[in-house]
C-alpha cells in the first residue's frame, strides 16, 4: 500500500514509500493514544520544492495530494510512518551523470540502499526501512550529480511515530525524568532517527556538542574566513629614536629640536624621538578567534577518536566529512593573520564581537557550542538512545519514587534512603548498569535493584542454569530475616502489526485499540520464577532448595481506564498466581497519576499485607513447592503438660520477633509439611495441614488453653494428631538453645543409613 509520494517541481526527483502493514490499524492505535491532535501531528520537509501526497485517514488511507504546488515544508498532517511497520522506499532520479547514493551517518542505513540503473542517466535508490524502537525524525539524504552541474545533496525528512506513545510530549517527559536524575545519558550519536530539541543550559556531553557542531560549523568557517580576509585592526603608536636623515615627517616640536641640535653642532650625533601610527592585528578579538579555533579543533579531535572506534557502524562519508572539517579548521588557525597570535579567551566585553560582521557570528556560534540541550521541542537535531532502553530506565526511576512516597521516606536523608549515584553512561559505548536503592522503614529493609543479575554463583538467590537479568527487582527483608522478592520487567516491545497472535488481537479488540502486554512477555515471568531459587551452600554444593520468587510482573506502555484494565486477564492473574502486568506510561498532563494500579499494588505489598498473607496469595509453580528437595520440618520444643492441648487443638505456636526463643523464619517456611515435637527425651513427628502459619495474639491463645508468655505468635495447624513412625529421626542437639524452634529438612533430621555387613 502506497503511503507517500513526492515529486520535485522540476520533475527530476521522485520519492515513493509503501508498506504491507495494516496502516488503518496503526492509525487507530495511534489516534487512540494521541487524541484529537493525531490528524495534525506531523510535518514533512524537503530541500527541493515539489508536490507531496500522503495516505490520509480521512480518505480511507488513499494517496491524497496536499494541494500545494511547489512547497518545501508541509505542516499539520497525520503520520504515515510507524515504528511497527517496514517500508519499501524508492528514490527516482533522472538526468544524472553517475551512480547516486544515500548519505547517512549510520552505515546500516546507507548500506541498505541499492542503486539500480533504469535507463540513460536514470537511477533508482531502493531499500526496505524499519524504524523499530526508534521513533523520531528520519532524514533521508541522497547525493547525486546532475548532468553538467556540481554534485549536490538533498534531503527529505519525516516523523516516525509510535502507536504506543505520544512521541512528542510523553516521550520528552521520559527524557526529562531520566535527565533529571542522570544527566545527559539519554543522548546517542549513531541513531537512525533524531529528536528536535532546543538548546539551553551548559553541557560537556560529546553527543550534544557534535550535534550542535554539525549545525553551525559551515557558517562558523565562513565567518572565520571572512575575518581572515577582512580583519579588525587596531591603531597603535610606536615610539622610535632615529638620526635626522632617517626621519621623513617632522612635527613643529621636532623641527625646533632639530634647529637647536644644528646650532650646537651635534646634528650628526643626536637622536630624535618620533612616533609612527600602525595598524596591528594583535587584538583581543583576533586572539579570541584563534582561541575558539583551537578549542573547537581539540574537541573535534577527541570526538573523532570516539567515532572512529565505531568503524563498523559509521559510514566512510561521515568520517570523511568530519576529517574535512578538521583540516579546514587547522588551515584557518595557520593563516597569516592568526599564525603568530597567542590564543586567549575573551576577558572583557567587546563591541567588535557583538556587532562587527564575522566576529559577531563567530562569537554566537561559540556560545551555541557551549550550550546544552533543553528537553522540549526545538530545532536542534540530536539522537537519543533506543526507546526500549529509555522506557526501561524510566520505569525504574518511577518505581524508585513510588516506593519512597509509599513509605514516606525522603531522598537526601541517608538515614532513610541510601544509594550510590549511577555511573555516567558513556555516550558512545554500550553500557549496562547495575544499581541498588536501599530504603529503611521501621525494622524492614527494602531494596530496589536495577539490572540485577542472577546466576549460578550469585549467592543465596541464584539460578541453576543460565544467567537471568530481570530489569527491576524489589526485595523486602523482614526483621526476622525473611525475604520477599518481586520481579518487574519493563517491556516496551512493539510487535509487528502483521504478526499478532489471535490472543493478542482479541485483547486489542477488547481494549478498543488501547495498549496491551504481549502474551510471550508475561510467559517470560513464569520462566524467571522457574529459574531463580533460594538456597545455601552445603559442603560446597549449592542447593536449589527454597521457595520461588513471590511475584513477577510486566510493566508495559499502556494507558486507559483502571476499571477496564482490572477486568483483563493480565491483571486478574495477579490475584490468582501473582504473575501479570501493570500499565505504566508517562502522562505529561498528569504525572502524579502515572501507574496508579502499580502504585496501588506496591502499597499493598509494602505496607498493606503481612509477609505471610503475601506468601499465601502466591500460587507456587510445579516443582518448586517445597523449601528443599525433601520436605521441610518445623522442629519445636514442648512442655509435657501442654502436649494434650497441642494435640487436641491441633495447633503449635512459635514466638515472632527478635527476642530470645523466637522462630527464625526461612524462605519456604509457609510450606512446612511436618512438625517435630520434642522435650529433650521424647520426640514425635506430626503432619501439618500445609496452609502455612496464622497470626495469634496472647489473649487468643490463652482462651484456647495455652500459656503464652509473650505477645505475638505464629500458629501452625496439624493435619492429624497421629504421629508418623516411618521416619527414623536422629537425636537432636541439646544445649541452652535446644528449646528454640527452627526449620530443617527431613534429610537433615533423619538418622544416617548404615549398610548391613555381609
Amino acid at each position: 500500500m502506497a503511503v507517500l509520494s513526492f515529486q520535485s517541481a522540476d520533475g527530476k526527483v521522485a520519492i515513493k514509500a509503501s508498506t504491507a502493514a495494516d496502516t488503518a490499524n496503526c492509525w487507530r492505535r495511534f489516534s487512540a493514544r494521541v487524541g484529537e491532535n493525531a490528524s495534525r501531528y506531523c510535518s514533512y520537509r524537503s530541500s527541493l520544492a515539489g508536490r507531496l501526497a500522503i495516505a490520509l485517514p480521512s480518505q480511507s488511507h488513499r494517496l491524497t495530494d496536499t494541494g500545494e504546488e511547489a512547497a518545501m515544508q508541509w505542516d499539520n498532517l497525520p503520520p504515515v510512518f510507524y515504528e511497527t511497520a517496514v517500508y519499501n522506499v524508492n528514490i527516482y532520479l533522472s538526468d544524472i551523470e553517475s551512480e547516486p547514493r544515500v548519505v547517512h551517518k549510520l552505515k546500516e542505513v546507507s548500506d541498505l540502499f541499492t542503486a539500480i540503473s533504469v535507463g540513460d542517466n536514470k537511477w533508482v535508490l531502493t531499500a526496505p526501512l524499519s524504524f523499530l524502537n526508534e521513533p523520531g525524525i528520519f532524514e533521508l539524504s541522497y547525493r547525486y550529480k546532475p548532468v553538467g552541474m556540481a554534485e549536490r545533496t538533498d534531503t527529505f525528512a519525516f516523523r516516525v511515530v509510535s502507536p504506543k506513545l505520544d512521541t512528542k510530549d510523553d516521550y520528552l517527559h521520559i527524557l526529562n525524568d531520566i535527565n533529571r536524575e542522570y544527566n545527559e545519558i539519554v543522548f546517542q550519536y549513531l541513531t537512525k532517527t533524531v529528536q528536535s530539541l532546543d538548546k539551553g543550559g551548559r553541557t560537556d556531553n560529546d553527543v550534544i556538542w557534535l550535534s550542535i557542531f554539525r549545525q553551525v560549523i559551515d557558517n562558523y568557517i565562513k565567518a572565520v574566513t571572512y575575518i581572515v580576509t577582512r580583519p579588525h585592526l587596531r591603531e597603535t603608536k610606536e615610539v622610535h629614536y632615529s638620526h635626522a636623515d632617517r626621519i621623513k615627517r617632522w612635527t613643529p616640536a621636532m623641527a625646533q629640536k632639530y634647529a637647536q641640535s644644528e646650532n650646537r653642532g651635534t646634528l650628526d650625533r643626536d637622536y630624535f624621538r618620533h612616533e609612527a601610527i600602525i595598524n596591528t592585528c594583535d587584538t583581543a578579538e583576533n586572539r579570541f578567534v584563534k582561541f575558539s579555533l583551537e578549542r573547537i579543533s581539540r574537541r573535534l579531535a577527541k570526538v573523532f577518536d570516539h567515532i572512529r572506534s565505531h568503524g563498523n557502524e559509521i559510514t566512510d562519508s561521515e568520517l570523511n566529512t568530519l576529517d574535512e572539517y578538521a583540516i579546514k579548521l587547522r588551515k584557518l588557525s595557520q593563516s597569516p593573520l592568526l599564525r603568530r597570535l597567542k590564543a586567549e579567551p575573551l576577558r572583557t566585553e567587546s563591541l567588535v564581537l557583538q556587532k562587527r560582521t564575522g566576529y559577531s557570528q563567530v562569537y554566537r556560534y561559540w556560545i551555541m557550542l557551549q550550550k546544552g540541550i533543553e528537553l522540549f521541542n526545538g530545532s536542534t537535531q540530536i539522537g537519543t538512545r533506543p526507546i526500549w532502553e529509555l522506557y526501561e530506565l524510566w520505569c525504574f526511576l518511577k518505581m524508585r519514587r513510588m516506593v519512597a512516597k509509599i513509605l514516606s521516606l525522603h531522598f537526601g536523608n541517608n538515614d532513610e534512603i541510601v544509594e550510590n549515584p549511577m555511573p555516567m553512561i558513556e555516550p558512545f559505548t554500550d553500557n549496562s548498569q547495575e544499581h541498588t536503592v536501599y530504603y529503611r522503614k521501621n525494622e524492614d529493609e527494602i531494596r530496589l535493584h536495577y539490572q540485577h543479575t542472577y546466576n549460578r554463583t550469585s549467592g543465596d538467590v541464584h539460578t541453576a542454569t543460565t544467567d537471568n537479568r530481570p530489569d527491576i527487582v524489589l526485595t523486602i527483608r523482614k526483621p526476622d530475616g525473611f525475604e520477599l522478592t518481586y520481579l518487574f520487567d519493563a517491556k516496551y516491545r512493539v510487535c509487528d502489526d502483521n504478526e499478532f497472535s489471535k490472543e493478542d488481537k482479541d485483547e486489542i479488540n477488547a481494549l478498543r485499540a488501547a495498549d496491551y502486554p504481549p502474551s510471550d512477555a508475561i510467559n517470560q515471568m513464569h520462566r524467571y520464577r522457574d529459574a531463580i531459587y533460594y538456597g545455601n551452600k552445603v559442603e560446597n554444593v549449592r542447593l536449589h532448595s527454597a521457595k520461588e520468587i513471590i511475584g513477577g510482573y510486566i510493566l508495559f506502555p499502556g494507558r486507559g481506564d483502571d476499571e477496564a484494565v482490572r477486568n483483563r486477564y493480565f491483571f486478574k492473574s495477579i490475584e490468582t498466581v501473582n504473575i501479570g502486568a501493570f500499565p505504566l506510561l508517562p502522562d505529561h498532563n498528569d504525572p502524579d497519576n502515572e501507574g496508579s494500579l502499580l502504585f496501588e499494588h506496591l502499597t499493598k505489598i509494602l505496607v498493606g499485607q503481612s509477609a505471610y498473607e503475601q506468601i499465601r496469595d502466591s500460587i507456587p509453580q510445579h516443582g518448586l513447592s517445597y523449601a528443599r528437595p525433601d520436605d521441610l520440618v518445623l522442629v519445636g520444643y514442648y512442655e509435657t503438660a501442654m502436649l494434650p492441648t497441642i494435640l487436641s487443638r491441633r495447633l503449635y505456636y512459635v514466638r515472632t520477633g527478635n527476642e530470645r526463643g523466637s522462630i527464625n523464619l526461612v524462605p519456604g517456611c509457609e510450606k512446612a509439611k511436618y512438625l517435630l515435637l520434642h522435650n529433650g527425651q521424647n520426640r514425635m513427628l506430626l503432619p501439618l495441614d500445609g496452609n502455612g502459619p496464622r497470626y495469634f495474639n496472647a489473649q487468643t491463645l490463652r482462651e484456647m488453653g495455652f500459656s503464652p508468655t509473650g505477645f505475638h505468635y505464629l500458629g501452625f495447624s496439624l493435619k492429624s494428631d497421629t504421629p508418623i513412625t516411618t521416619v527414623d529421626i536422629a537425636d537432636l542437639p541439646g544445649g541452652r538453645q535446644h528449646t528454640t524452634p527452627y526449620f530443617a529438612s527431613i534429610k537433615e533430621l533423619q538418622r544416617p543409613h548404615t549398610p548391613a555387613k555381609e
